[in-house]
């Protein structure tokens, strides 16, 4: 059965090659109470990967935080992860629904649209638990994105009856970050304007609390 992807923050992990600091960081996030974390990293064997992502899971269990594998579904499959998110390289996201009914598991799936309202439209008729666009504002771990206009978030809405939630991602921060949410944006995609600030913690708590002010307006 699937849950309701939640709205709200949604966390990204830098790729920090220092495990336990990135750890640490991920434990300040989850004690601030953030809905949502993917763990992005790229580039490490599996096995690594895979034990890595195991301890992430069990932070993210114990605080509530729903955990999203970038990219590797396998991988999510294999920790048990409930989440993942794909890209237009990571796989097909029937190919992965038809694995998963042979499995007889089940995993939100999450997809990458860009600034492309019509690979979104596709990714809700088959089935995906929310759609991505980005990037918003020029990012500095993807400095070449496309960038992505915040009237798609009303648009979507507009072309589709009852959309799943829909992400923003890019470059967002605590100053700019209202603009995302009043557009329409059920959830915020952050790195680096949540991992790498001085305190993460209550940079956390901010960005929580933007949702929170912008639901009472």
């Amino acid at each position: 059965m699937h849950t309701l992807f939640p709205s709200g923050l949604y966390g990204i992990t830098p790729e920090w090659t220092d495990f336990p600091r990135l750890l640490k960081a991920i434990e300040q996030v989850c004690l601030a109470g953030i809905p949502t974390l993917q763990w992005r990293r790229k580039g490490i064997p599996f096995e690594q990967a895979c034990e890595q992502a195991a301890q992430v899971l069990t932070l993210c269990q114990n605080s509530g935080t729903l955990l999203v594998i970038n990219d590797d579904w396998k991988l999510a499959l294999h920790i048990g992860a409930p989440a993942v998110h794909i890209g237009k390289d990571d796989g097909n996201i029937l190919h992965i629904q038809k694995t998963l009914t042979q499995t007889q598991k089940s995993l939100l799936i999450g997809v990458s649209c860009y600034n492309q309202l019509s690979l979104a439209q596709q990714a809700i008729q088959q089935g995906a638990d929310y759609v991505a666009f980005g990037a918003v504002f020029p990012s500095s771990v993807k400095p070449n994105a496309v960038t992505a206009p915040l009237d798609l978030f009303s648009q979507i809405k507009t072309v589709v009856s009852n959309p799943p939630p829909v992400i923003g991602i890019g470059g967002i921060t605590l100053q700019n970050a209202h603009q995302v949410i009043q557009a329409g944006a059920d959830s915020i995609a952050v790195i680096s304007g949540l991992f790498e600030q001085d305190d993460i913690r209550q940079t956390c708590q901010d960005f929580i609390q933007l949702f929170k002010q912008n639901n009472h307006d």
